[in-house]
């Protein structure tokens, strides 16, 4: 950033937002041309089709599955072109023995499995030995503790530890759900927003995390992976020791982060609606996290009226960095969902409390060690 009046910094982020805009393009393509299989295999009782359900509003039972699935693994597609195949299996073993060559091939390209488990019943031996099989084919493996509302509460925690030692599991690869809960006790489904970034998360290492999202059902849901781990970017994009260096890498980040959620809601934006968003957002106003951010640089010494330590310096850009493309992602999610009507002080606003917020939870995860 520099210390210039508003309009000339925003002809800055404008002309940033423009030239990142032609170097997202062919990035945006090849993402939404990729090949995924995402696998939920289980016992019938665990709530495979609860889950897909809640992630990906697809009833199986509803839907043609491809030529070459059985009744014991229903393949089904999630777009025209058939890129995007979805999987509903018994357990490994099961499918091993009884697929024709046409679901075996399906199975053998899987890019990341969930697997079911019904809390009710606890885990049984057979589990963990299809958990192991799966592991051997060195693919990512979510394990989800199902229907866990059905477990007294004051009882869940030790059940879920004794459960995942049982299976082999770590803490880190598993999440508890109910994915469709008794009414009386969960109004919604539980587990679901952390099962999106759990696999988001493994998506990423393959570049194929944004063709996961344009097809699940929370739209809003789905973008929030894209949006922290476009934000943890920007981070380590700010935290660079060279005043103004890091605005085109950030603006490119924010530009492809701005179009990445525009293509899961299945639109399109033109590269000068891109860079209106930005110039809204970022530019230098009076109020809001921007006027923060613009204090916070001074106080560092990263612009004029103080020289302070290069640590801080380095602390101060990365946290503004992060923490604006994290605002803009929540911004330009709600534009997308308002219909594109929201005003521009409504979308302040929003980038405001997602940006002071991501500030403020990086803040206290350092101040807890």
């Amino acid at each position: 950033m520099s210390d210039a009046d508003p309009q000339a910094h925003a002809l800055q982020l404008r002309s940033a937002a423009l030239s990142a805009w032609l170097e997202s393009d062919g990035g945006l393509e090849r993402a939404l041309s990729e090949n995924l299989v995402v696998a939920f295999l289980g016992s019938a009782s665990s709530g495979k089709d609860s889950g897909i359900r809640a992630l990906f509003g697809l009833d199986f039972g509803e839907v043609s599955p491809i030529p070459g699935s059985t009744d014991r693994v229903r393949v089904a597609k999630l777009d025209d072109a058939g890129r995007v195949l979805l999987v509903n299996a018994p357990g490994f073993g099961d499918v091993r023995q009884s697929v024709d060559d046409k679901a075996r091939e399906v199975l053998a390209s899987v890019d990341v499995v969930v697997y079911v488990v019904n809390c009710e019943g606890g885990a049984t031996a057979d589990e963990r030995n299809d958990l192991d099989e799966i592991r051997r084919l060195g693919r990512p493996v979510l394990v989800c503790l199902n229907k866990i509302d059905l477990i007294r509460t004051r009882d869940r925690e030790s059940f879920v530890k004794a459960t995942l030692d049982q299976l082999g599991v770590p803490d880190h690869d598993a999440v508890v759900t109910a994915f469709d809960p008794l009414p009386q006790l969960a109004p919604e489904p539980i587990g679901v927003e952390e099962v999106i970034s759990w696999i988001g998360d493994q998506l990423e290492k393959s570049g194929k995390s944004l063709l996961f999202a344009k097809h699940l059902r929370n739209k809003a849901a789905a973008c929030e992976p894209i949006i922290q781990i476009a934000a943890r970017n920007a981070s380590l994009a700010g935290a660079v020791p060279i005043p103004g260096a890091d605005l085109a890498v950030v603006t490119a980040i924010q530009v492809k982060l701005i179009r990445d959620i525009a293509a899961i809601h299945g639109q399109a934006l033109d590269r000068d609606m891109v860079a209106f968003i930005l110039a809204e957002l970022l530019a230098v106003g009076g109020r809001g996290f921007v006027r923060w951010g613009m204090e916070a640089l001074k106080a560092a010494g990263l612009m004029p009226g103080g020289h302070l330590a290069e640590g801080l310096i380095l602390a101060a850009s990365a946290s503004i960095a992060g923490a604006t493309t994290y605002g803009v992602g929540h911004a330009a999610v709600k534009w997308i969902q308002s219909g594109r009507t929201l005003s521009a002080d409504a979308l302040r606003d929003v980038f405001d409390g997602a940006a002071f917020g991501w500030k403020d939870r990086k803040r206290g995860k350092k101040g807890g060690g």
